[in-house]
């Protein structure tokens, strides 16, 4: 009897792991747990963070994202400027995912911008995002949005 609850907790666990991860495939390309931060109040911004992987023997490069849920969407990258202070760029030419590689997009570095959202992201929502790469294609994809991921609970925030 004991061991068929721990299996059943540990079937739970999984199971509720699983349903916290999700991830996209177009042909080499893998696109791992696309999510947001709620927003709140006037400023109707917002970010769309994941983990890009090329398993492919070529390069592959995201060029743009758009979504029905914001008016303008860009590719941008925190870099610290010449003054030591953070700054947000847009990224030229897109992000690149080399050969065999991994990029992250997360918190303080690169990362989908949601400008002019058409309303706040609310924790549990899921919001439409359609990605272009270079060789893939369209992807689209699921933002969920949440306060921080599992995926990115060891990860380092600014």
């Amino acid at each position: 009897m004991r061991m068929a609850w721990k299996a059943a907790a540990a079937g739970l666990i999984f199971a509720s792991l699983a349903a916290q991860a999700h991830e996209y495939k177009a042909g080499d390309l893998t696109i791992e747990h696309p999510w947001a931060r709620p927003t709140a109040g006037p400023n109707m911004l917002g970010a769309a963070y994941m983990t890009l992987k090329n398993g492919g023997k070529e390069a592959e490069t995201l060029e743009s994202a758009s979504s029905p849920d914001a008016e303008m969407v860009m590719i941008h990258q925190n870099i610290q400027g010449a003054n030591g202070v953070m700054e947000m760029r847009h990224v030229e030419g897109g992000i690149t995912v080399p050969p065999g590689g991994t990029v992250a997009l997360q918190p303080g570095g690169y990362h989908i911008m949601l400008m002019g959202l058409k309303h706040n992201l609310e924790e549990g929502q899921r919001i439409p995002l359609k990605l272009t790469f270079a060789h893939a294609g369209n992807v689209d994809v699921e933002v969920k949005v949440e306060k921080k991921p599992e995926a990115a609970s060891s990860m380092h925030e600014h």
